[in-house]
């Protein structure tokens, strides 16, 4: 499949247009990943997001003994690090191959070069991205709630 069509079948990217497709095309870069191999880990530098292409990985955090709490695996066309493209800074969790996968990467440099040349796609990719964690964060809400009002004395 090619990464055009990946990117189509990839939820941030629904309802862009064959030409916007291609633009995006243009800033990606395919990586071959073994399974069992860390793509990044905690604190690490975030630099770029990724699209599965095909295989899957685990997303996981270390709990305060150290040990490794798996809590989603993604698989083909879903995205990753996506806030990677907003904020930089570094990662929040440790994303690894499950399988042999082939990864679709957009660097923030590309992103942010594009911006330059394309800031509409840009706009909407980030307006994706957006919707994307604010629905993850209206599903976590009765689990953020108590670490929000602990926060403020409550």
């Amino acid at each position: 499949m090619s990464n055009k069509n990946v990117l189509k079948s990839c939820s941030l990217f629904r309802g862009f247009s064959d030409s916007g497709l291609a633009v995006v095309e243009s800033i990606c870069h395919e990586r071959n990943i073994p399974a069992g191999t860390p793509i990044f880990v905690e604190n690490m530098v975030a630099d770029s997001m990724f699209i599965i292409k095909s295989g899957s990985v685990n997303l996981s955090m270390k709990n305060l003994e150290g040990k490794e709490i798996i809590f989603d695996t993604l698989s083909t066309y879903r995205s990753f690090g996506e806030l990677s493209l907003l904020l930089g800074g570094h990662r929040l969790v440790m994303v690894s191959a499950v399988s042999n996968c082939m990864l679709i990467e957009i660097s923030r440099r590309d992103f942010l070069n594009l911006q330059k040349q394309k800031p509409k796609i840009c706009l909407k990719i980030l307006i994706a991205i957006v919707r994307k964690f604010g629905s993850r964060l209206s599903n976590c809400r009765e689990h953020i709630k108590p670490l929000v009002l602990s926060q403020l004395g409550e």
